[in-house]
């Protein structure tokens, strides 16, 4: 470890001095370093509660992730290119791919292959940028072509998972952008990465899915802006999805506050149709928000209630009628214990977000209550099965605490309870209740 962040603090040096060198040229050498110890108590990634199966690590696990992005960028007034690496991995970690190198295979039940990986800590060594964007091609009109991430509005629809270690969304796309103003019309097509340790992805070659979508924004009042959005989702072309035959849609809308209204509400619909394997899909899923800022109390406190739904179904229905969350981040949505996503889910929540020194700290206090819509045949983390005639999953309380200390270094803390519901006993105990605690520290060189 020594040795890790001699070379860190080294090449945090050589960077800023090449980019004094070249910044009238427009080069930019670009570093984002990314260390997160993790605590947890109870529960893991793949179960929870359960330490007498095989191939489900420890619950108890003591990791610390890291995550270093070195490259280069540059701009002119007209053309900007991108090029970094990324290289994550999770020390200590229980679950780690040398120890169950088939835990994160997705694959036919049953089967040994084909399969295609997708680790959300580990990633050795891969491409986690390459673009070039050309900026008015024609007037108000952007092209940008290549790996790139891509996310909008509150990242619901499209997100780039980026508290996960290895990002879980990544496009390899072409994107046109129309923008006047503060209103943009976003169009784009391509396939996202899979997240195999032992692979570096090409671009456009070894997709987890082929999709696009549209994504606009409209000021239409001073106190209201909308937001309509459209997103497809196909099977890649990675071994095993590519078998399968996938075609889901969704159109929505997300109705928004201006950001600096002390008056907040934020309502987002989406409606979710297509076929899978045969099946035709019918499901939807939609999230409120209310809430007030008290701009003139000190921390600018903002109190605000939330319901997060998505439909479910059973596996025998002839209609899959399940919400699948697109391309949409899970993170601090619903509980950063990131025991359940939004698809099968009613999540009514309270939150408490202060800002105690302005823009450079956050705090955001929060308790979720989950429930299930359609418990049959649902396990959550391989082992929470919900009690006959009941719907109550359990509850989740967080705090998280967010400090900008300098301009290049981020502190983030983060304490996360969960309390069983309705759960039936594992392994003929009652569930217990577990915790999770991670400190991060985010160095970031242009």
């Amino acid at each position: 470890m020594k040795k890790i962040v001699i070379r860190i603090l080294l090449f945090s040096l050589f960077s800023q001095v090449l980019y004094c060198q070249d910044e009238q040229t427009g080069f930019k050498f670009d570093l984002s370093v990314r260390y997160r110890l993790e605590l947890w108590n109870g529960m893991n990634a793949k179960n929870y509660g359960d330490d007498g199966t095989e191939e489900t690590g420890s619950l108890n696990d003591k990791i610390l992730m890291q995550r270093i992005i070195p490259g280069i960028t540059y701009n002119n007034k007209k053309l900007t290119a991108s090029f970094h690496l990324q290289d994550s991995r999770a020390f200590g970690w229980s679950l780690q791919e040398k120890k169950y190198p088939h835990l994160f295979k997705i694959r036919k039940t049953g089967t040994e292959s084909p399969y295609y990986t997708m680790n959300p800590q580990e990633e050795y060594f891969d491409l986690y940028d390459l673009y070039i964007e050309y900026k008015n091609l024609f007037k108000n009109i952007t092209v940008k072509a290549g790996r790139q991430k891509i996310f909008y509005g509150d990242y619901r629809i499209f997100g780039p998972g980026d508290w996960g270690n290895t990002g879980r969304w990544t496009w390899d796309a072409i994107k046109v952008s129309y923008k006047k103003g503060e209103n943009y019309i976003d169009v784009f097509v391509g396939g996202t990465k899979i997240h195999d340790p032992l692979k570096i992805s090409v671009p456009f070659t070894q997709t987890e899915f082929w999709g696009g979508g549209i994504y606009s924004h409209f000021h239409l009042t001073g106190w209201l802006n909308a937001e309509p959005f459209y997103a497809l989702k196909t099977e890649g072309s990675a071994d095993y999805i590519r078998t399968l035959s996938i075609n889901r849609n969704w159109a929505g809308l997300r109705l928004v506050s201006p950001e600096k209204q002390d008056l907040i509400y934020d309502f987002l619909y989406a409606v979710e149709f297509g076929r899978e394997n045969g099946k035709r899909i019918n499901a939807y899923g939609y999230f409120a928000k209310a809430g007030y800022r008290f701009s003139s109390l000190p921390s600018s406190p903002v109190l605000s209630i939330r319901c997060t739904y998505a439909s479910g179904g059973k596996k025998s229905d002839n209609v899959i009628r399940t919400f699948d969350p697109a391309f949409g981040a899970s993170d601090k949505f619903y509980g950063w214990m990131n025991i359940v996503q939004w698809s099968n889910l009613s999540d009514p929540e309270i939150v408490l977000e202060l800002f105690p020194l302005k823009k450079k700290m956050w705090v955001d206090i929060k308790y979720n209550r989950f429930y299930i819509p359609v418990p049959d045949d649902v396990t959550i983390l391989k082992t929470m099965k919900i009690m006959s005639g009941k719907h109550r999953l359990g509850d989740e309380a967080d705090i998280f605490i967010r400090y900008q200390a300098f301009k290049k270094w981020q502190f983030t803390g983060v304490l996360g309870y969960f309390k069983p519901g309705d759960i039936e006993q594992i392994n003929n105990n009652d569930p217990a209740n577990s915790y999770w605690f991670a400190v991060q520290v985010l160095f970031t060189l242009n």
